[in-house]
């Protein structure tokens, strides 16, 4: 139950954090990461609302599916902007010299932002849910 508790509150943050960062702190809009930014973060904050909707109760397996795929969800496009964060600083810092080491640098300091929050917290969020689902009765009783 921690953990559901735990796993709620993240994913609340989460998604207040990519709201914040995608339409304050983003300097020009772009569809794409508007789009895709914007219903990770909506997704987020619906699945901490199913986790806490279902605190106390038998979990309700379909809330729990849709928070597994939230956080896969999570999980594949942050392990994708983190590869194509990656690729761009390579190319910046290798195509344009000392200029484009300012620009790696800045990429850089993205990388280590969106790295922690999209693809650590959620496969360790997926890996405790797992357990969770894994476990049965306390004391084998049915």
């Amino acid at each position: 139950m921690a953990s559901r508790i735990a796993i709620a509150g993240a994913q609340g943050v989460i998604g207040i954090l990519l709201l914040i960062g995608i339409w304050a702190g983003l300097p020009a809009r772009w569809w794409p990461v508007d789009l895709l930014g914007t219903a990770l973060a909506l997704g987020a904050l619906g699945s901490a609302v199913a986790v806490i909707a279902t605190h106390g109760r038998p979990s309700h397996p379909r809330a729990m599916q849709f928070v597994r795929i939230v956080l896969w969800a999570e999980l594949v496009l942050g392990t994708l902007t983190v590869s194509l964060l990656a690729t761009s600083m390579a190319h910046l810092s290798g195509s344009y010299g000392p200029v484009g080491s300012g620009g790696a640098l800045l990429m850089g300091a993205i990388f280590v932002l969106v790295l922690p929050y999209l693809v650590a917290l959620p496969a360790i969020q997926l890996h405790a849910l797992g357990r969770a689902g894994r476990a049965g009765p306390p004391n084998g009783v049915a």
